[in-house]
């Protein structure tokens, strides 16, 4: 969901079976926070600062990773890519 008149934040999306939230920031940098409860999420889609709600309520509370940054041969793949990647069937092997 896109983080709407947020400056710090381009958007947000919540998983609530895996209680992850993913906060994509305006200098692009995408991180995931886990074990982040329902009613958080709830709270941070009503709060009108969603930059400060996260600065001052997530960051540092949840453990969390970077998920944007690029691999160690420098592509970033996306999550698209990393899914189809993860539903390959294994190689033949003769």
């Amino acid at each position: 969901m896109p983080a709407d008149k947020s400056k710090a934040i381009r958007r947000i999306a919540y998983d609530a079976e895996a209680q992850t939230l993913d906060v994509e920031f305006s200098s692009s940098k995408v991180y995931r926070y886990f074990d982040v409860p329902p009613t958080v999420y709830a709270w941070l889609e009503r709060v009108r600062s969603k930059g400060r709600f996260v600065n001052r309520l997530i960051k540092d509370k949840y453990r969390f990773e970077r998920v944007d940054e690029p691999s160690a041969n420098g592509d970033v793949p996306t999550l698209l890519e990393a899914l189809r990647k993860s539903l390959e069937p294994p190689p033949d092997e003769d």
